[in-house]
């Protein structure tokens, strides 16, 4: 069986040492730059407000979110800030999620030592850290997951669904997404990928390890803080220490998909496959798997055939049958726009190059 299993969302409440005495500054900060965007946005409703703070850089959102008022973003992370700190138990000032692209790319390790590093030149010293979400996934190919899947599964979850692509199942789903523990999700990971045109990266990790990239679907467990409580999963390292010990506790007790031969599931012998799916963590490793550089190359190549059409669109209406007149006149057109915009294309593709997060993307002259 071919797969390979990677940690795919991690999300993370910060405690910070003395948080409002010593990021007084910092919030003033994004206060003042919040307000800018409300002024702004009034005249440009797709305006993007980009900051850069250290070695990383961002878009600071016009909203917050529930208990916090600022939400930094780019491609890898996401920070949401409060204005002050709260006595709710629960509550730290910083709440964390780090992206499925940067933990491809750079494994839980290195990702958490960046964000780590940059958080504690940014805001101050950090006195805890708190998993409260954690997705495992597991893409596997060619193998069926979904028949029969109303008998064939038994476990701890209460409810299962099913969700279709026409008249095929694209995916299962196992809980509840508002239960606080665990929620499965079963799910064509080609599909999905053709569909949305974006993470094809994946393609050439699944070719490097021999899957069929037209039939490849992923395993995935969503585990939640009262689950991770309940096994004292607490810190990052608590979960690196313990990966194999969740993912085999996912797929053996709350999970098991099995053969069925008796009537009476709790009979039934464990499929054979699914006993090899629980074992899918027991050689991981914490490391990158896809450069974040060929991640960005690979997907720029998916936004090809809308270009193409957009252009040929332009250039029909334009009456230009030669691509290089096209191109010309392409040109002309997008420097009067830019002009009429009072910004220039170089200012544009630097604003987009920081959502990427300061990636190394070769300029050239």
């Amino acid at each position: 069986m071919n797969y390979i299993s990677n940690i795919d969302t991690i999300c993370l409440l910060v405690d910070i040492e003395n948080y409002e005495e010593n990021c007084k500054e910092i919030l003033n900060y994004l206060e003042s730059e919040k307000e800018k965007i409300k002024s702004i946005s009034k005249d440009k409703p797709t305006y993007k407000h980009l900051l850069s703070f250290g070695n990383l850089n961002f878009q600071l959102l016009p909203n917050g979110t529930k208990g916090y008022s600022y939400i930094l973003l780019n491609s890898g992370f996401q920070i949401n800030i409060a204005q002050f700190r709260s006595r709710l138990e629960n509550f730290t000032p910083l709440q964390v999620r780090i992206s499925s692209e940067y933990l491809w790319s750079f494994g839980l390790s290195d990702t958490w030592s960046i964000i780590y590093n940059w958080i504690s030149e940014i805001f101050g010293n950090i006195i805890s850290e708190k998993v409260f979400r954690l997705d495992l996934c597991s893409h596997i190919s060619d193998i069926d997951l979904t028949s029969d899947y109303q008998i064939t599964y038994k476990g701890d979850f209460k409810k299962k669904q099913a969700f279709f692509n026409g008249n095929q199942i694209n995916a299962i789903a196992f809980g509840s997404r508002k239960c606080k523990k665990i929620y499965c999700r079963i799910y064509n990971k080609s599909l999905e990928i053709q569909e949305l045109k974006h993470k094809t990266w994946f393609y050439p990790i699944w070719k490097e390890n021999s899957m069929n990239i037209d039939n490849v679907w992923n395993i995935e467990f969503e585990l939640k803080s009262e689950f991770l409580r309940q096994y004292n999963i607490v810190t990052v390292n608590d979960v690196l220490t313990h990966l194999q010990d969740l993912w085999k506790y996912c797929t053996s007790q709350w999970l098991i998909r099995v053969n069925r031969t008796n009537k009476r599931i709790e009979r039934c012998p464990i499929d054979k496959q699914w006993l090899e799916i629980q074992n899918n963590f027991n050689s991981f490793h914490s490391i990158g798997l896809i450069e974040r550089k060929k991640q960005i190359e690979t997907d720029a190549y998916v936004l090809i055939p809308n270009i193409v059409g957009n252009i040929t669109s332009y250039s029909a209406r334009k009456g230009n049958f030669n691509i290089d007149e096209a191109f010309f006149n392409l040109y002309e057109d997008t420097k009067f726009y830019l002009d009429r915009k009072e910004t220039c294309f170089e200012k544009e593709v630097s604003n987009k190059l920081i959502l990427l997060d300061d990636c190394e993307v070769t300029k050239n002259e």
